[in-house]
């Protein structure tokens, strides 16, 4: 009996440590707290429009979604809100007409660490553009992710195939 006692009490003692113990090194809050995610917000609602105005090469508009010093990571080439303008302006003046297909999935990754002092709003997205110059149609998908700070698109870094980009300017 005693050795039973003994066991159990061995056994409930190991299942306890185990349960009880959690880690404090990192700086992630455990669990939900260090960030999640949302399908529809008014931050995905806002890169949305942001693309609306993209593909009306509506330069007026689409500072409008950015902050004054935004930083653009154009396949890993960082440019400004200036030369961000200055390329749509080069498609718009070589008569390449851009639309968006879908933007697809979409969604607003909401995180925050215990060592931040604020939370940082990522929109993560797939834009299916298709641009167009006279009867040559060149289709892009752009991976896109949005750091959203102040109501304004702070941050932006975007993936993409610029090959037939680059065929429709011959």
């Amino acid at each position: 009996m005693k050795k039973l006692i003994l066991l159990l009490l061995c056994v409930s003692t190991i299942a306890t440590a185990q349960t009880t113990n959690k880690s404090t090194s990192g700086s992630l809050i455990q669990g939900e707290e260090a960030g999640y995610s949302l399908e529809n917000s008014p931050n995905t609602n806002w890169v949305l429009n942001s693309v609306k105005a993209l593909e009306a090469l509506d330069t007026t508009a689409y500072k409008s979604f950015y902050a004054t010093d935004v930083k653009f990571h154009d396949n890993q080439e960082q440019k400004n809100i200036a030369q961000n303008i200055a390329f749509l302006m080069t498609l718009k003046s070589n008569g390449i007409a851009v639309k968006f297909e879908r933007v697809a999935p979409i969604w607003e990754y909401v995180h925050k660490t215990k060592k931040m002092n604020s939370t940082d709003y990522y929109v993560i997205s797939y834009q299916h553009a298709v641009l167009t110059k006279g009867d040559k149609i060149v289709k892009v998908i752009i991976n896109a992710v949005d750091l959203i700070k102040d109501g304004k698109i702070k941050e932006e870094w975007l993936v993409y195939d610029t090959a037939g980009i680059l065929s429709l300017f011959k």
